[in-house]
């Protein structure tokens, strides 16, 4: 049947199809630890392309999942069906508006590229993951990414303005700013009279990747657009996205600050938040590289990388002022920066967090990941932090913490001496230990009315944990609107709903 459709898709598709093995393999793993073979890789040039990639999917029954670079930590987009690579034709700036701050592109343009087009004109776009120099505009919308400057600038969420995009029976629709087609507005129908309540019941804090966003659909007015983000390419293929940009910041100044510990980090957190920043990063000793040790002069210990975005130069005494009142006594500046290149190098061992977290996890010890993305409001960050770090002593466990302080997003994760035969597999204690640590984390997110997932994405594993953040009220309107949008369930099944 496969041959057939290889042959049926290569006859009328502009792209390239392919069911080589090399490539079904490449195509068979992302950044997570799952792996799933497809039947075939697209790689598709345009809207017909997709639509016919779509037909075929329909008729054999098969899956189909979007994919960038395919840098996603949870298994987004892994499929035993079609993949969809849009890196290679549909990878475009399409236009560029610099009267209207907007920058219209495809779904597979890779972020840095579109950073180094935007710096031409002194533009950028704020969101911007340790991934940037990779990943896709297309995955980061399917995450709703963020990155360091969340804090100031929010996810990029808030910078979608308008949406093209195939409906999985083919068809086109599109969203943007207080307007969608027919179809999805008589979907949305439902949502209008309720959005308060559904709101109301969504976590407490200012980034969250959980599920569908739906409360961010009628906040402050209609953007039925936002439902795209974080939807992990569930409800619709997309063909092209036009992005809010804005001016680069004239000024700026980074902070290294010392601390003795993460929790006395933490308590210094509020304060810090006073002075307005627009990055708060926390970098534990075990990821910080050797150029960064050796700026602290110890093995211990954590980092705070403070960033502000200023207009006018007198600004920086001010800010300095601000900062070291807000750290005292406890922290410590040790390294500052006010040049762009300083700046980036410094930055540099932040972004290298993660590496530095693989690097430790050397032999047969394994990073655990289900709970590394957890948010919980700066006002509960010391008590979640506190409670975390218990277990780990509890279980006499090493791990890694880093991430976006300022959002109350530290990625942590535990590091497991795997000593079973497989690789994939943990022996029953550690595999009853991790469940035990899941459950209680994330009881306390909930508890804390946080979020198990703020911008890495849900995916094939915290999929199951959704049901942790929402109530049943929440969880029925994200099956309905699955169903609506994607009633075969062809659009990356296992993902958000189950």
């Amino acid at each position: 049947m496969f041959v057939d459709l290889l042959d049926e898709l290569k006859f009328s598709f502009k792209g390239e199809v392919s069911n080589e093995s090399w490539i079904k393999d490449y195509y068979s793993v992302d950044s997570s630890n799952h792996r799933i073979l497809p039947e075939l890789v697209c790689f598709p040039k345009d809207e017909d392309d997709i639509k016919i990639s779509l037909d075929s999917a329909i008729k054999n029954g098969l899956s189909i999942s979007c994919r960038g670079a395919g840098t996603s930590l949870l298994g987004q987009s892994l499929s035993n069906g079609i993949v969809l690579d849009f890196t290679k034709y549909m990878n475009k700036i399409l236009d560029l508006d610099l009267q209207s701050n907007c920058v219209n592109v495809q779904p597979g343009i890779v972020k840095g590229l579109l950073d180094k087009e935007l710096r031409k004109h002194n533009k950028f776009l704020p969101p911007n993951p340790a991934s940037s120099n990779y990943c896709t505009i297309g995955g980061m919308v399917s995450n709703n990414s963020s990155g360091p400057y969340g804090l100031g600038y929010g996810s990029i969420l808030g910078y979608l303005q308008y949406i093209d995009f195939i409906y999985s029976d083919g068809k086109k629709g599109f969203a943007q700013n207080g307007l969608c087609d027919d179809r999805l507005n008589k979907f949305l129908q439902p949502l209008f009279s309720i959005h308060d309540e559904i709101s109301s019941v969504y976590p407490d804090v200012s980034k969250n990747s959980c599920g569908y966003r739906l409360d961010s659909i009628f906040t402050p007015t209609f953007n039925p657009q936002n439902l795209f983000a974080a939807s992990e390419g569930t409800l619709a293929i997309i063909t092209s996205l036009k992005l809010k940009i804005i001016d680069l910041p004239i000024f700026r100044s980074l902070y290294m600050v010392y601390f003795s510990s993460v929790q006395k980090a933490c308590m210094y957190t509020s304060k810090i938040l006073s002075t307005r920043p627009a990055a708060l990063e926390l970098l534990d000793s075990p990821v910080m590289d050797s150029s960064i040790k050796s700026i602290t002069a110890s093995n211990n210990g954590c980092l705070l990388f403070i960033e502000y975005f200023y207009q006018h130069q007198g600004e920086i005494n001010s800010i300095s002022k601000l900062l070291k009142s807000a750290v005292y006594s406890e922290g410590k500046v040790v390294e500052q920066a006010h040049d762009l290149d300083s700046i980036n190098n410094l930055w540099g061992s932040r972004r290298n967090a993660l590496n530095m977290a693989i690097k430790y996890t050397v032999g047969n010890r394994k990073p655990f990941t289900i709970f590394e993305d957890t948010a919980v409001s700066i006002d509960h960050i010391y008590e979640y932090v506190t409670d975390v770090l218990a277990l780990y002593n509890k279980y006499n466990l090493s791990y890694v913490i880093y991430g976006h302080l300022g959002n109350g997003n530290l990625h942590t994760r535990p590091l497991i001496t795997d000593s079973s035969s497989s690789d994939d597999l943990l022996n029953l204690t550690q595999t009853k230990m991790l469940h035990d640590i899941t459950n209680s984390i994330f009881k306390k997110v909930k508890e804390y009315r946080g979020t198990i997932t703020a911008e890495h994405g849900d995916g094939i594993s915290r999929t199951p944990y959704i049901k942790n953040v929402y109530n049943s009220f929440i969880l029925s309107y994200f099956k309905y609107i699955k169903k609506s949008f994607d009633p075969s369930n062809i659009l990356n099944p296992g993902k958000i709903v189950l």
